[in-house]
């Protein structure tokens, strides 16, 4: 029968990991997984025999392929020594630093991460070592020591064991290929990482010009509607100003606006940034708010508060685009 158990999160707390020797207890001999693993005791976990036997299921664990680890305790594996189905034996646990070297002596310090944790329940202690998630880029856990079991053959250092279900085996030609496409995944992993990390710098780039332009943009045509207002302004002074650095500049800071919409158009399809997209490139595009300004009405107190409150509606809306942009590339 299958575990009872919640397998779609990693089981962290005491509570929890007593939920998994429960579950071991009440599973079938078949129920053993690629991601679980029970031994029901040893008499000395300190001995060759029993420190070896768990540095191989943590190994196997380590040395599972990502994606199938990954369907199970997000990733992380278990062994759970002093419990089996039907059984709750309990295990003597010695001083952690002393089973840490024991076992370190087989699986080395650093590679891979494993963590015993004792567990107390129904009046015994049992043991639950904890083995992180293996991740694109991690490289083969291997045997660090030989090993020489009483009547078994020789066990050479650098052996390779792999987590099969059911059993933690010697690595086969299949299995070190898996562990090689793993390996080399972390270098896809990172060369993806970096290529979204540019990305998004030049997505933030392309939003930051643009909301500087649009603010100039505004700034200079709210000058310019205050210019416009006076009795003296004509049809003519617009042509003139046009060619004025502050004509040129305003000029120069829409067409930075049109392409980056363009530019950003190509880089993402987040919604929200598509969005703000939208809102920008309407309210840019509505010239007709701004023909007091240009046919020399803008002395007309109601045209002219029009023009005011569409600025202000510009500036608005590029704030709302900065601010979508550094939530939606914050990450």
């Amino acid at each position: 029968m299958p575990l009872i158990l919640d397998t779609s999160r990693a089981l962290r707390s005491h509570d929890e990991l007593v939920s998994l020797i429960r579950a071991v207890v009440a599973a079938g001999p078949q129920d053993e997984s690629r991601a679980l693993e029970w031994k029901l005791g040893y008499g000395d976990l300190l001995s060759h025999e029993a420190s070896f036997a768990l540095a191989r299921a943590v190994l196997g664990l380590a040395n599972r392929p990502v994606a199938v680890a990954r369907t199970q305790f997000e990733g992380v594996g278990y062994v759970v020594v002093g419990a089996e189905p039907g059984e709750i034996r309990g295990q003597v646990v010695p001083d952690s630093a002393e089973l840490l070297n024991a076992m370190r002596r087989y699986t080395g310090p650093a590679h891979p991460v494993w963590d015993p944790r004792t567990v107390s329940i129904d009046g015994v202690l049992v043991l639950v070592i904890t083995v992180e998630a293996p991740s694109p880029g991690d490289r083969f856990a291997l045997l660090r020591k030989s090993y020489q079991g009483p009547k078994g053959t020789l066990v050479p250092e650098g052996t390779i064991f792999v987590r099969h279900p059911g059993a933690s085996e010697r690595a086969t030609r299949e299995d070190i290929e898996m562990l090689q496409d793993r390996l080399l995944g972390g270098a896809d992993a990172a060369a993806e990482t970096t290529r979204r990390e540019e990305q998004r710098q030049r997505q933030r780039a392309l939003i930051a010009d643009m909301v500087h332009a649009g603010n100039s943009w505004v700034d200079t045509l709210q000058i310019l509607t205050i210019a416009s207002a006076s009795k003296r302004w004509g049809t003519g002074d617009i042509g003139k100003w046009v060619d004025t650095d502050s004509g040129r500049a305003m000029a120069n800071n829409m067409q930075l606006i049109t392409a980056n919409i363009r530019k950003l158009r190509l880089e993402t399809t987040h919604p929200d940034l598509m969005a703000a997209l939208d809102a920008v490139q309407a309210v840019v595009r509505n010239p007709e708010i701004f023909d007091p300004v240009w046919n020399g009405t803008a002395n007309d107190a109601d045209a002219r508060g029009t023009v005011y409150q569409h600025l202000n509606h510009v500036k608005r809306t590029f704030l709302a685009l900065e601010q979508t942009g550094i939530r939606v590339l914050a990450d």
